[in-house]
């Protein structure tokens, strides 16, 4: 507590916790005044404003899938959720399907993509439909492609956008062609028809495009993104 607050001198004595301390005249300033409301208010606002916006945005998150993306004009954000699980097979809709698909990715992240190597090692649970759809991404031929040519499994991306966020993900597979070019291949275990496909592209392109503008900004390459889709009787590669 404080025993005592002497005078108002240039050098004024302040007693606390029974020790006495010399405080210079410039410590005991009067506060500055408030700047006029016509100047505060906009600063106010302002802040309001930056607050609102996130400082960093998960491109997985741009999906057309999640309730609050905000989809091109051309389209209807109500198609985004809920009612894309109503027709689905059982083991791609709710937190079953994000299991598969979390499993699935986990695969492909840990298997030799050219010979399938450890693939019985890395499928636990629902072992038969992740392998069925592990070995249709094996079987595809972009990942063939990958195989042969310098390749990235899980890469991290970011980059800093032009309002200050910054902008970070994981892609799944890149590979570098011939001409020094990069893919960006995402695996995506959505069980749609191949006439459905076109569709679901829409939803997928803004995770898409975050991949190529953050993987371009940090190599300066030519970039270029890819969906594939993996399904039991089959995969399917769209470029996106």
């Amino acid at each position: 507590m404080f025993a005592g607050l002497h005078g108002a001198s240039a050098a004024d004595a302040v007693t606390f916790a029974g020790h006495e301390f010399e405080v210079e005249a410039a410590a005991r300033q009067a506060p500055t005044p408030p700047p006029p409301h016509a100047q505060w208010q906009p600063r106010i606002d302002a802040a309001r404003t930056n607050t609102r916006t996130s400082a960093a945005v998960s491109a997985s998150g741009l999906e057309g899938t999640e309730p609050d993306v905000a989809l091109d004009a051309t389209h209807d954000p109500g198609l985004a959720k809920g009612a894309r699980d109503l027709d689905l097979p059982p083991w791609s809709k709710g937190r079953y399907g994000s299991a598969i698909g979390r499993a699935v990715h986990a695969v492909l992240q840990t298997v030799d993509l050219a010979t399938s190597a450890r693939l019985d090692q890395a499928v636990a649970g629902h072992e038969q439909l992740v392998r069925q759809l592990a070995e249709s991404g094996l079987a595809s031929d972009i990942v063939k492609n990958a195989t042969a040519r310098q390749h990235w499994r899980e890469t991290y991306v970011g980059t800093v956008q032009a309002d200050g966020a910054v902008l970070e993900g994981y892609v799944d597979l890149v590979y570098r062609e011939d001409d020094g070019a990069l893919v960006i291949v995402d695996y995506k275990t959505d069980a749609v028809p191949s006439g459905a496909i076109a569709s679901r592209v829409t939803y997928y392109k803004p995770q898409m495009d975050a991949y190529r503008t953050a993987l371009a900004a940090a190599t300066d390459a030519r970039v270029s993104t890819m969906l594939l889709f993996l399904n039991p009787a089959g995969s399917a590669t769209v470029h996106v």
